[in-house]
């Protein structure tokens, strides 16, 4: 029997392997290097305000970049590029708050609020706002559009919050120094021409997107922490020395996960954040896995139950990649995902309990204990600029026929604001006059005050309550309490209106359920 001939088929082969072990070796280790592209300020960019010294070219923003030049904004690859070949990922990151963290119109809105209403905005409030916007709009920053006489234009990737570039460029990490201290070399990201030549030599692409394995950092809470530390510098109100105002990074460090090895990325980059959690919290250590879709606890701007039109307003409009890389079906589909992730994850850090609930025979009053126990978070519970996102206690008592005799921090749905009598986490700001601050206008921050301080990671906070009972309405049988979680006040929505930009009557933002627990009154001590 005659064999069949390979001589021509594994010629084809090796002179194909043979070819691209050549490109491979060829992109990874002899690509000349690219044309400078960094913007010389004096030479590009003469009216670029540079009012802390130009030693600091993107103050009051930590971002720093290799030769401290700003960023070509026209060089840099937009995230529906990296779409083309990294669909999943990027319709994960689509539906993240990254993605939207300048385009928020409540972030915007607050932001124009603190540069241009503010009493510290008064003076270089523009470029104050490099503070906000080196997390917020990195891109920006970087490129040199955070600027009274701004002469960069709107490209894509400027429209994009904290995009793909924006953590794929970075080279070192801050955490302690926060506002986004962060060295970002957009200049240096190699441009291929083809996405041939990508898929030719991966790992040169590997490397030089900082993959996890070639850039520990990319796994490392240092990373998240650079932007997850907020602190107000001098320079925002020259009356005042520094003020820390998120410390998300340093709650991490203080906390059990920290010597356990557990970073931030491990729980808030799983594909299922609140599994993750849950099998930590029996003592288990999950395999990891990635996701784009960055769940933190953001509920809201993720909420697919909202009115369409509305939630698209809220988050700035259609999404990048929208009709070029999926549709719109295809987007709520993902964003709904999103928000699933979120609600469960915030519902994993919290457990509560009840303790000992009975009448004190001495004075009549219903005296019990609520336990409050961060079972699950981190860091902090809450975290986060704590002015906005906040805790409270729900309790209600009722006696054996189900009647409610007493209701205490119940949520009104038309003034948007619970029943302010209620026990709550949260921080409390007030201005240089002692008015208080509600609408998150941090320029003019002057006290900080903690009605209760955040719960630090597996640790109880108890809550101890006597409440007078009239005799003649029943006897107490039964104790509810609910805890409730809160992304912002109802307050910062006006900045919006303040700004002129949408009306936002009848807009309330919602608390959601954490966790509830009851237990039934003793008859005595």
């Amino acid at each position: 029997m005659k064999l069949p001939d390979f001589s021509l088929p594994l010629a084809r082969f090796f002179l194909v392997m043979g070819g691209t072990l050549l490109v491979t070796l060829v992109l990874y280790f002899f690509l000349p290097p690219q044309a400078d592209l960094s913007v010389d300020i004096e030479r590009d960019l003469p009216l670029y305000d540079q009012p802390f010294g130009k030693h600091l070219p993107f103050h009051p923003a930590g971002i720093t970049t290799p030769d401290n030049k700003l960023a070509n904004w026209r060089a840099i690859p937009g995230s529906r590029t990296c779409g083309e070949c990294h669909p999943k990922e990027t319709l994960e990151w689509a539906t993240s708050m990254h993605a939207i963290s300048d385009a928020d119109i409540i972030y915007d809105s607050t932001v124009l609020e603190n540069t241009d209403a503010s009493v510290a905005g008064a003076t270089h409030g523009t470029e104050k706002g490099r503070w906000c916007e080196g997390c917020h709009n990195p891109m920006g920053v970087a490129s040199g559009a955070v600027t009274l006489a701004n002469t960069v234009q709107e490209t894509e990737n400027m429209e994009e919050g904290t995009s793909c570039m924006a953590c794929h460029a970075v080279n070192r990490a801050e955490p302690l120094v926060g506002n986004g201290a962060l060295e970002l070399d957009f200049n240096g990201v190699f441009r291929y021409g083809h996405p041939a030549l990508i898929a030719a030599a991966p790992s040169r692409h590997a490397r030089d997107m900082r993959a996890r394995r070639i850039q520990p950092l990319m796994g490392d809470s240092a990373f998240c922490g650079a932007c997850h530390t907020e602190i107000r510098p001098a320079a925002v109100n020259g009356a005042m020395p520094p003020m820390n105002l998120q410390d998300t990074y340093d709650e991490w460090m203080l906390s059990p996960y920290a010597q356990m090895g557990v970073h931030c990325q491990d729980c808030h980059m799983s594909q299922d954040p609140a599994q993750f959690v849950r099998l930590l919290k029996e003592g288990k250590r999950p395999r990891k896995t990635v996701s784009h879709r960055f769940a933190g606890n953001n509920y809201l701007l993720s909420n697919t139950s909202l009115p369409h039109s509305l939630l698209m307003t809220l988050r700035g409009g259609s999404p990048a990649g929208m009709n070029r890389l999926f549709n719109r079906k295809t987007f709520m589909d993902e964003l709904g995902k999103t928000n699933k992730a979120v609600v469960d994850l915030l519902r994993e850090a919290a457990e509560i309990e009840v303790e000992r609930p009975f009448i004190d025979p001495a004075t009549g009053e219903l005296r019990f204990t609520v336990a409050v126990t961060n079972a699950g978070a981190g860091h902090a519970l809450p975290t986060g600029p704590l002015d906005q996102r906040y805790l409270w206690l729900e309790i209600v008592v009722k006696d054996k026929a189900g009647k409610t005799l007493h209701h205490q921090g119940a949520f009104d749905a038309v003034k948007g604001e619970e029943d302010l009598g209620a026990v709550r986490w949260i921080k409390d700001v007030t201005d240089i006059d002692g008015n208080p601050i509600r609408r998150h206008v941090l320029f003019d921050a002057h006290v900080l005050h903690y009605t209760r301080k955040p719960i630090p990671p597996r640790q109880t906070d108890r809550v101890d309550y006597r409440l007078p009972i009239d005799a003649s309405a029943g006897r107490p049988a039964q104790v509810e309490v609910r805890l409730w979680y809160r992304i912002a006040l109802q307050d910062i929505l006006e900045n919006i209106e303040r700004q002129g930009l949408a009306k936002v009557d009848g807009v309330i933002i919602p608390p959601l359920l954490l966790e509830e627990a009851k237990a039934n009154v003793a008859d005595g001590a």
